[in-house]
């Protein structure tokens, strides 16, 4: 229960660092997975993300018309939409990566810089383990 108590308490403060850019953590994770991961199909985005397809065109609706993103056709299937940051939407990224850095920085505070380390080791295997392999992207 404890990496259940802890995933509350980040969440929480990531929220509280984000409200001050008006930023809610889903908007959060697409633009990071984005960034990370290059232009997407919508549906590629909503099963890596783990949002549900009505969900997600809100979502995608409310981060274009913010200017955040863009969808466009896939030259290679014209059925298909593929989802890009635009240079508005990473620089927000970057603004909240900011914010979310020094929420993490504050809740490890208690610990060493080895443990620190130590730490993001463990969770990176924990990570790759249960996201399949994935770690940072893929499935979690």
């Amino acid at each position: 229960m404890l990496l259940v108590r802890l995933a509350r308490v980040s969440r929480y403060r990531l929220k509280r660092a984000f409200s001050a850019m008006e930023m809610r953590t889903h908007e959060f994770a697409l633009l990071h997975f984005l960034s990370e991961a290059g232009p997407l199909s919508q549906q590629q985005l909503g099963e890596a993300l783990r949002v549900d397809p009505s969900n997600l065109v809100a979502l995608l609706d409310g981060m274009e018309g913010a200017g955040t993103l863009v969808r466009g056709q896939d030259p290679a299937d014209r059925r298909r939409h593929l989802v890009q940051l635009t240079p508005k939407g990473l620089k927000r990224l970057r603004l909240a990566e900011r914010a979310a850095l020094e929420s993490e920085n504050e809740m490890l505070e208690p610990l060493s810089a080895p443990e620190r380390e130590q730490l993001q080791g463990l969770l990176a295997r924990i990570a790759s383990h249960s996201c399949g392999g994935a770690g940072k992207g893929g499935h979690c």
